[in-house]
């Protein structure tokens, strides 16, 4: 049975002394990398699906487990299927699983860089409450740490003000129209023309 701290070790790498992931690790998060999105289908495509059926709730006994469910119901499915529709198709489930976690204080347990992810789920909602959550979240981890690690904390908390302001302003991401069929008005096709976008 695959163990799910193999899966934590595949996406953080060892953590140094300052509890900060290598540059190959931190790289390869928040890029589209064809051969890295690959690999995780090669490695991880059945435990996406298992995840995305509810078949991994025995992870959810330990925070690095409840983690890597999220993960893989998060992370994965945009590499997996990037650009199309099942990209998105287990943010639900991802986000229930991060309020669990929470609830149970699972988060408080991992290391700094783990909990970023974590709540990972709730920047991607198109739901106001959601971001506003995930906002409190990472203003919490990022004023918990300073130096470097504290930068790097920073960075997740910019980007998760960056996301809430975009719901704000249309309600959804116009950036995933395309993926879900939907048709875009014309701001939004304006801001999209203007290049501003994530990566999914």
């Amino acid at each position: 049975m695959f163990d799910w701290k193999e899966l934590l070790d595949f996406w953080f790498g060892p953590l140094d002394e300052r509890g900060l992931p290598d540059k190959e690790h931190r790289d390869r998060w928040f890029r589209s990398d064809r051969r890295f999105d690959q690999e995780i289908r090669r490695r991880f495509l059945s435990l996406v699906m298992f995840a995305s059926e509810e078949g991994l709730d025995h992870w959810r006994k330990e925070p690095g487990g409840a983690l890597a469910e999220i993960l893989l119901l998060d992370q994965f499915t945009r590499n997996i299927y990037r650009g199309g529709a099942l990209a998105f198709a287990s943010d639900t489930l991802a986000r229930q699983r991060v309020r669990s976690a929470m609830a149970q204080g699972q988060d408080l347990a991992l290391p700094a860089v783990q909990r970023a992810f974590l709540y990972m789920p709730l920047q991607h909602s198109e739901r106001l409450e959601d971001q506003d959550l995930a906002v409190e979240c990472y203003e919490q981890l990022a004023a918990s740490h300073d130096g470097l690690l504290g930068d790097f904390l920073g960075s997740f908390l910019q980007s998760a003000k960056d996301h809430r302001d975009i719901i704000v302003r249309f309600g959804r991401f116009p950036h995933r129209n395309r993926a879900l069929g939907r048709p875009s008005t014309v701001e939004e096709k304006s801001y999209l023309e203007n290049g501003a976008r994530f990566g999914q």
